[in-house]
């Protein structure tokens, strides 16, 4: 999935009824298949971005184009089918339901699809075996690491097949080893032509993306692919 943003702004009120600007003018363009971070200091508006991007939140000017399609003046219905089918989010707390199978976890997606499939567009067991977890399909999130939990919500993620993957500081509650599995995995996601647009503060994990943006005070002040397009 292509993104196309062009000149986004978003303006949120704090707890004293004062206007903060959380995206001044934001443009980005990211291709089919890239695996982007998003680095940047709390505040600074990364997560924000992400949330617009994903069709979670609207800004108040601006152009979002996914694929081509101009989803910012989407009615809230057309915006959460196409979150459904096309968009997969992953968080730092990994949000898995305790009460409920690995396998019936990942397939929870295909509950709140306005459109449901008469089948999983993809195998539960083929995409378990895709995130390094198979054979864990009866088992529970309290009888996995919190790595394994994560990979979990990876595979919920893009049971719908989903094209875009948003992850919100994913890394965040894992140890650093288990953190370099998952951003492994993000990596073999890409390159199998999946599109991953990863949220983080750590410097360290934006490094293992192909592509790094920086943000500060709401603007992208840094896009590595510039250094790449720049001459000799």
């Amino acid at each position: 999935m292509q993104i196309e943003a062009h000149d986004l702004y978003k303006t949120y009120r704090d707890s004293r009824g004062q206007p903060v600007q959380a995206l001044c003018g934001v443009d980005v363009h990211v291709g089919a298949g890239e695996f982007v971070a998003v680095s940047g200091p709390s505040g600074c508006g990364k997560s924000t971005l992400l949330n617009v991007l994903g069709c979670l939140d609207r800004p108040d000017r601006g152009s979002c184009r996914l694929d081509g399609e101009e989803v910012a003046a989407w009615p809230e219905t057309r915006r959460a089918a196409f979150r459904n089918r096309r968009l997969g989010f992953v968080f730092q707390s990994f949000h898995l339901l305790p009460f409920l199978s690995v396998k019936d976890n990942v397939e929870l997606p295909l509950l709140y699809a306005h459109e449901r499939p008469a089948a999983p567009p993809l195998n539960v067991s083929d995409l378990l075996t895709a995130v390094g977890l198979a054979g864990t399909e009866e088992r529970y999130p309290t009888e996995l690491s919190g790595g394994q939990q994560q990979r979990v919500a990876v595979a919920r993620a893009l049971v719908l097949g989903a094209d875009l993957l948003l992850a919100d500081e994913p890394t965040g509650n894992l140890d650093p080893a288990t953190a370099q599995t998952i951003l492994d995995l993000f990596a073999d996601l890409a390159r199998r032509g999946r599109t991953i647009l990863l949220v983080t503060h750590d410097p360290a994990v934006a490094g293992r993306a192909s592509r790094q943006l920086r943000m500060a005070g709401g603007k992208i002040v840094h896009d590595t692919a510039d250094q790449l397009g720049a001459p000799a």
